[in-house]
């Protein structure tokens, strides 16, 4: 497994323990005002790194891009640097730190889309 690939998944599987603890918090004190704010964290943090991470191993070569590592980036601390402002935004105190973290999980996105493409098209076999 390449460390792209066991980073995006060691990231991925810290949200997804982050996001069931704050499921069963939220169930227990039947207060679900954050209730998107989980759900964030379990489609972007758990979800998407994860994927990321899969598809990494799954397809060996895409590691191999020198884009691959500023893809991690701007994935791994874009979701972070979301997360941390999304409540941040909700509180009315700034969206700095939402709108820059979400831009920057677009670009990794965005960037990934870029790799995968460029890194599977020559090797595409015929259906």
């Amino acid at each position: 497994m390449s460390r792209i690939s066991r980073t995006f998944i060691v990231m991925a599987i810290a949200y997804a323990c982050i996001g069931v603890a704050m499921g069963i918090w939220m169930g227990i004190n039947q207060d679900f005002t954050h209730m998107h704010l989980h759900a964030h964290i379990n489609l972007i943090g758990w979800t998407s790194l994860a994927l990321f991470g899969v598809i990494y191993h799954v397809v060996p070569q895409l590691a191999q891009s020198k884009l691959a590592k500023l893809q991690l980036l701007l994935s791994g601390l874009g979701t972070a640097i979301f997360l941390v402002g999304l409540p941040l935004a909700d509180a009315g105190i700034t969206i700095l730190l939402a709108v820059t973290g979400s831009l920057m999980v677009l670009a990794g996105t965005a960037l990934f889309l870029w790799i995968f493409v460029s890194q599977t098209r020559a090797r595409s076999q015929p259906a």
